[in-house]
């Protein structure tokens, strides 16, 4: 009895050995406004480039964006000169007004902005850079 106690103790510690633990998405909610739909942290008065820092975002992560309806929306460009020159044409997302959106960050850089007005212009935009997902470890065998 004590050998199949031993064995089925080794079996389960090899497999918990050989297992691939993957990193859920995290959410975010663009410039810390708080729980729920009620907060307002995509707007000119936020410090996005200070919430940005320190950090680290995942492919997959999810960012919550807060704001006035009508007032703002969320625009996902292309590239960092399109971010740099506020070029709104052709964005690979562009939300309704609708005061919260929910981007799900690609892996490398993620070039966001508001497409209202002058908002762009005014500073009312981010680049983060989301690491890729973890990659299934390869090679593994599980030998009995």
């Amino acid at each position: 009895m004590a050998n199949k106690n031993l064995c089925i103790f080794i079996l389960i510690a090899t497999i918990v050995a050989q297992a691939t633990w993957v990193r859920a998405a995290k959410d975010y909610q663009v410039g810390d406004f708080g729980e729920g739909y009620n907060g307002l942290g995509w707007d000119e008065t936020t410090d996005l480039q200070a919430w940005v820092k320190g950090k680290e975002f995942n492919q997959g992560d999810r960012l919550y964006f807060g704001y006035k309806a009508g007032e703002h929306n969320v625009v996902v460009l292309a590239d960092q000169a399109a971010l740099d020159s506020c070029t709104l044409t052709n964005p690979k997302i562009q939300s309704p007004s609708c005061g919260y959106n929910l981007i799900t960050l690609s892996a490398g850089p993620n070039f966001i902005t508001s497409g209202m007005g002058e908002d762009c212009k005014n500073g009312m935009k981010l680049k983060i850079d989301a690491k890729p997902a973890p990659a299934l470890m390869k090679g593994r065998h599980l030998i009995l």
